[in-house]
């Protein structure tokens, strides 16, 4: 008789693994709104009410990109006619829409795991996250 498989342990390649997985439905859900990721998170900025300067403060720091790529980031949702320094009522009712789909999609992701699992994992990637934004600090 062998023994079972131990777990995997939490590393690089398993959350790399799990975030394309996740991300192969993201953009399949945002694929009828014309949306991309990273548009979605700007409208997600400016949906919970932050002025252009603010958006793009949020957007260099939860994207990891420059200025004037986040900029050009509401710009693109300018155009889309989602933004006009606020949030339109289309942008809104998109976003508002996006929003229900994914917390419908992490029931069915997430929804019968324990909440300790959920809580130690939530710890766990929290220290990876800091320990990768001091070493993004650091260079």
């Amino acid at each position: 008789m062998t023994a079972p498989a131990a777990a995997p342990l939490l590393d690089g390649q398993l959350i790399g693994i799990t975030y394309h997985a996740i991300a192969a439905v993201r953009d399949r859900m945002l694929a009828d709104s014309g949306l991309t990721f990273h548009r979605s998170v700007a409208l997600r900025a400016v949906a919970e009410g932050l002025d252009r300067a603010g958006a793009t403060e949020r957007l260099t720091a939860t994207l990891k990109i420059e200025e004037p790529e986040a900029s050009a980031l509401l710009d693109e949702i300018t155009a889309a006619g989602l933004f006009d320094g606020a949030v339109t009522e289309r942008g809104a009712a998109l976003q508002q829409d996006f929003t229900d789909a994914v917390t419908a999609l992490a029931g069915r992701l997430y929804g019968d795991l324990p909440d300790t699992d959920r809580e130690a994992a939530a710890r766990a990637l929290a220290h990876v996250t800091a320990r990768a934004n001091a070493e993004l600090a650091a260079r």
